[in-house]
């Protein structure tokens, strides 16, 4: 019985390099593998879930490649391109854009630290007018909707009877409208047009891997109709989170209303990478013992976390701590024991598990 493979990204900003250096190294194995130097991100799962910056690597995997024939990819972008997104337009997104300060009386008037000019204009040269619909396999982006209060799930799946349809640029821009980083995103649903007012799915999934399972179970695939979780090959990776900076906790029981506005935005995003990933452990545990290596998560080591505490600093050293410690990510998890998979294992199942 093959498995349904499965991919989910967490959120981080411009830690995004992390998991994408992840990838760069799979899709490599993958074309030496299958001597195919077309194969691709998006030839190796069947569906991908991610989080504001995952959403937008969700996004350029599945980027369907313009030019359509027999020998070429079929997406438009490999994984270095998608890596070198972060490493060129790091900069403009976040250092280039940030909002002066006005002597500190800057967040009296908006709590937002970057303008979403550069961002935006970025989005639309990448995706320019690609729909959702577009999108080359099954995927779901999160964000949450302030109209609604609800969180919303963006799919390139969507039944018709559900009349939704949206610009990819304004799904990753909804994704990654983290709170006190971007204002909120303002968009049209294509069909209806309904306006949405967006932010960072981060508040309620910064890991998404319970939503992408959640999904899963609920739709077919070439392999399996609603798959149970021994019939799903999960790979989750994370953005090294947890280096955020805190005003003094010692004092916490007399922080201002200041200091929790400005703190609480990280606590909810980065409590929940942790409890996901021991809910999906949990979960896989009940299974039988060939099945529980299914779930692999892979995350830079604590003690290897040497970059910017700031999920925003995209200068040129911080670009390179990142690079090494997604490195350092893969270098963790290349070994094979009893309790995992070795990512070079996990790879192999990933190809064999192909419709």
């Amino acid at each position: 019985m093959k498995k349904v493979r499965i991919l989910s990204l967490d959120g981080g900003g411009i830690r995004g390099i992390i998991p994408a250096t992840v990838l760069e190294y799979i899709e490599k194995r993958l074309i030496e593998i299958t001597k195919n130097p077309n194969a691709r991100i998006a030839d190796i799962f069947d569906i991908i879930v991610g989080t504001s910056t995952g959403g937008i690597l969700t996004c350029f995997y599945l980027t369907p490649n313009p030019i359509n024939s027999e020998n070429s990819p079929i997406s438009k972008y490999t994984a270095s391109q998608a890596l070198e997104f972060y490493s060129e337009k790091g900069f403009s997104i976040f250092n280039a854009s940030k909002r002066k300060s006005w002597l500190g009386l800057r967040q009296l008037i908006s709590a937002d630290e970057y303008r979403p000019t550069k961002l935006e204009d970025i989005f639309r040269e990448e995706f320019g007018e690609l729909k959702m619909s577009e999108l080359l396999k099954p995927c779901i982006v999160t964000t949450y909707d302030l109209f609604m209060k609800s969180s919303f799930f963006f799919s390139s799946k969507e039944p018709k009877e559900k009349k939704r349809e949206f610009y990819v640029r304004d799904v990753v821009r909804s994704t990654s409208a983290a709170p006190t980083y971007f204002p909120p995103a303002t968009i049209k649903n294509l069909i209806t047009g309904q306006q949405m007012v967006n932010i960072d799915g981060g508040v309620y999934a910064n890991n998404p891997t319970m939503c992408a399972y959640a999904e899963c179970r609920n739709s077919v695939f070439p392999q399996a109709k609603h798959p149970s979780a021994k019939q799903m090959l999960i790979l989750s990776i994370g953005t090294g989170g947890g280096q955020f900076k805190l005003p003094d906790v010692k004092k916490s029981d007399s922080w201002g209303v200041i200091n929790w506005a400005k703190s609480i935005p990280d606590i909810m995003m980065d409590g929940s990478i942790d409890a996901v990933d021991y809910q999906m452990k949990r979960l896989f545990g009940t299974l039988e013992k060939e099945h529980q290596l299914n779930y692999k998560r892979i995350d830079v080591p604590l003690n290897k976390r040497n970059y910017s505490r700031d999920m925003a600093d995209a200068s040129k050293k911080n670009i390179e701590a990142l690079k090494i410690a997604g490195k350092e990510a893969l270098n963790a998890t290349m070994e094979e024991s009893d309790k995992e998979y070795g990512i070079d294992k996990f790879i192999d199942l990933l190809i064999e598990n192909a419709p």
